[in-house]
């Protein structure tokens, strides 16, 4: 049954609870998704309606609340904000540091720090345990770290605060770090590095801000798995001790209280902490000008290309920024935008396009300007978005254009000041920044007295079309133009590197590669060597049981399996069902009207594991025919039976088969993507029966770590049934992205 070959593909419980691509956490700094592009017909431009000529009266000015400003004894920073209308307390603690003060050889460490914070417990209470107490109370706590600080939030029922302000004060001191936690949290680290590839616009995200900052920067390094094993508990505890004292802490609260009650609540809950040692210093870190190039990710498994292109912009204080981000707005930032209206409206070459200058606080930001079209206009929604830059910089933008661009910024301000969350969180901001309190006020008077000259001093100082940084993302043999049109291309590599094996082989020998092999022939004759010499197609059908964070879930279906390549899954799932067709080097899985193309690994990984099925038949199909070999390893004990070790190479990766010294394959382990990332996946063959002439296994099993993952139970196998090559014909479904 080859239904079990759907755990050998990365993050395959998110393929059967729904087709459709899972979205990349958004970056601070980068641009939001782009919506779906294949083709938007041209259309012209829309006419002007009623709707243009409406006005608004002025909006009515904006009533800050009450702040209070207090320092503890111990150098703690605090904002309280009272807001009555709710009996609930918010508290967020910001403390500066973040991916900014991670050292560059542990770049995995935020990411685990900010997970184990919280789910590792505290001292007095488990993390499991905290869970239900704050299950039991309504109230929240959470942890996190970006890249310059982290964060530690609450959320309380007035009554209940008493209660949770002391665990809350915990986590910020003394988090316990609990190692069964970091254990999982590194295994959901990994897991995300086996995803990274999977969702196109997290790709072009993650490689523009390489491209833009540096593959080293703290602003845009990633971590692999050997960055995520080597971290120790220790180095959690170092982070902690550096970073999280109370003159590095910002303490945001606001919600059902009285100021001064609150400050000497706070007080004592934190009185015990106190900072020792020199603060911590932060250097910015450099951010040079990135040299102007073009790039290229092969995606062979999308139907369009996804285009960035970029620069580095600057920082929200700085002076040309209100200016900048008009300017932006005007080129890319509505449906009514330069960038939009060529691209889509006029041109009809995808359905959505833009792009803005997205500021940073402490550093400088970028600019983005974005699409997603068919491969055969990717050259031409390229040089469209460059005309248009272009010509922003070459003649001031029109009065009506200045003046929605205004409105649509004033319009939306007022959004920023709707709930005292938003306030206390950007007076924090603020705090941790060193930007004045008022800071957004004079923000938005500075934008009110933009006139066009500065959009065009400002765009012809700041955005430059000849230092741009160019990325698509797509099949490049579909495009209408080469990439090279533009200027040389650098091809990115985003193949994501396996860890260190743990394990050392020896080299193979002559005399190990053929006493290797000698084992797979005495295993092909206890098998059946004539049936698996005329073995062309087979057919099963029979049931997996899987395990996924959801509980467990049967899964019945049938399989055709056509020699030595090509696989036709049908499986029944509880939310439908669905198809699995690898035929050579492509697949793509079905579900009800929507098809989705494989990705390339995923397609590689299950052609690997099409070796295993039918207890190893093709491996053994293949060394009858000479076109493999098998290195011994040695003796060794196989799920408690004595077998013989045998490597074999199958591409560029490797399988190790379990014999019996009767012939009897026991089983096999290889390295595989799972959904906790790369793990040995053993699978155990049983309950062997034979139908005409083939010793098949009816029943196995596959363990990860020790934990079975899935059981399967055959109820029937047919040799040489013949098949249909409709099964292999890919149909014309909903391409789901």
């Amino acid at each position: 049954m080859t239904i079990k070959t759907i755990l050998r593909v990365s993050a395959a419980a998110a393929l059967l609870c729904g087709m459709a691509a899972v979205s990349s956490a958004a970056q601070e700094k980068a641009p939001a998704p782009a919506p779906k592009a294949t083709a938007a017909p041209a259309t012209k431009a829309p006419a002007k309606t009623y709707v243009d000529k409406l006005t608004y009266p002025k909006l009515h000015p904006i009533t800050m609340p009450q702040v209070v400003r207090e320092t503890l004894p111990n150098g703690m920073r605090l904002i309280l904000i009272e807001d009555h209308e709710l009996p609930l307390v918010s508290m967020r603690a910001l403390i500066k540091g973040g991916k900014v003060a991670e050292p560059a050889s542990k770049p995995a460490l935020c990411a685990l720090f900010g997970e184990v914070q919280r789910t590792g417990g505290v001292k007095t209470m488990t993390g499991d345990q905290v869970d239900d107490f704050l299950e039991r109370i309504g109230a929240s706590i959470e942890t996190n770290v970006g890249d310059t600080y982290g964060v530690v939030s609450a959320k309380t029922l007035t009554e209940q605060l008493d209660k949770v302000l002391p665990l809350f004060a915990e986590f910020l001191e003394e988090p316990a770090f609990a190692q069964d936690k970091i254990d999982l949290a590194k295994t959901h680290l990994n897991g995300m590095i086996s995803r990274r590839n999977d969702e196109v616009m997290g790709i072009a995200r993650r490689e523009f801000l390489q491209l833009v900052y540096g593959a080293k920067s703290p602003f845009a390094r990633e971590y692999e798995y050997d960055d995520v094993d080597a971290l120790t508990r220790a180095d959690l505890l170092g982070y902690q001790k550096a970073l999280y004292r109370p003159d590095n802490v910002i303490l945001a609260v606001w919600g059902d209280f009285k100021a001064p009650e609150m400050k000497q609540k706070l007080a004592e809950a934190f009185k015990g902490w106190q900072a020792s040692g020199p603060a911590p210093v932060f250097t910015e870190p450099a951010v040079p000008q990135p040299k102007p190039s073009i790039n290229y990710v092969e995606k062979t498994d999308q139907e369009q290309t996804t285009v960035l292109l970029g620069e580095l912009g600057l920082r929200l204080d700085d002076p040309d920024y209100p200016a900048i981000n008009m300017m932006s707005e005007i080129l890319g930032g509505s449906m009514s935008s330069r960038i939009f209206t060529q691209v889509r409206t006029l041109k009809g070459l995808a359905y959505g396009a833009g792009g803005y200058m997205v500021p940073a606080y402490d550093h400088p930001g970028a600019f983005y300007f974005y699409t997603a079209t068919k491969p055969h206009s990717t050259a031409e929604a390229i040089a469209t978005i460059l005309d248009e830059i272009k010509k922003i910089r070459q003649e001031p933008v029109t009065d009506e254009e200045l003046k929605k661009a205004k409105d649509g910024y004033l319009n939306t301000y007022a959004f920023e000041f709707d709930s005292t969350d938003k306030i206390a969180g950007r007076l924090a901001t603020y705090e941790l920044y060193g930007y004045p309190a008022d800071f957004n006020v004079k923000l938005r008077d500075a934008i009110e007295k933009v006139t066009k000259d500065d959009v065009l001093k400002a765009a012809q100082k700041h955005l430059n079309p000849d230092v741009l940084t160019v990325l698509a993302v797509g099949v490049a043999s579909k495009f209408d133009k080469p990439l090279s049109t533009f200027g040389p291309v650098n091809t990115i590599d985003i193949t994501i590197p396996e860890p260190k094996p743990k394990e050392i082989i020896p080299e193979a020998t002559a005399e190990t590669l053929k006493a290797g092999t000698d084992v797979l022939l005495m295993a092909a004759k206890a098998a059946g060597e004539p049936a698996l010499r005329g073995l062309k197609n087979m057919a099963s059908e029979g049931a997996t049981t899987i395990k996924t964070p959801m509980g467990e879930m049967e899964l019945k279906g049938s399989a055709t399996f056509v020699l030595p390549a090509r696989l036709y899954n049908s499986i029944t799932t509880p939310m439908g069902a669905m198809v699995q067709v690898v035929d050579g080097d492509k697949g793509w899985m079905t579900m009800g009207p929507n098809v989705r193309d494989l990705p390339g690994s995923a397609v590689a990984e299950m052609k690997r594991g099409l070796y295993t099925e039918a207890g190893c038949a093709l491996l053994l199909q293949q060394a009858l025919e000479g076109k493999l070999q098998g290195q011994l390893i040695g003796k060794t004990q196989f799920e408690g039976k004595d077998a013989n070790d045998v490597l074999v190479k199958i591409g560029d990766g490797a399988l190790r088969v379990y014999v019996a010294a009767d012939g009897t394959v026991l089983g096999t382990r290889q390295r595989a993507q799972t959904q906790e990332g790369p793990a040995d996946v053993i699978e155990v063959f049983s309950a062997f029966t034979p139908v005409s002439g083939l010793k098949v296994p009816f029943e196995s099993v596959q363990k990860v770590k020790g934990e079975v993952k899935s059981s399967s139970k055959l109820t029937s196998v047919k040799i040489n049934p013949g098949f249909s090559e409709d099964l292999f014909k890919k149909p014309s479904g909903e391409e789901k992205k």
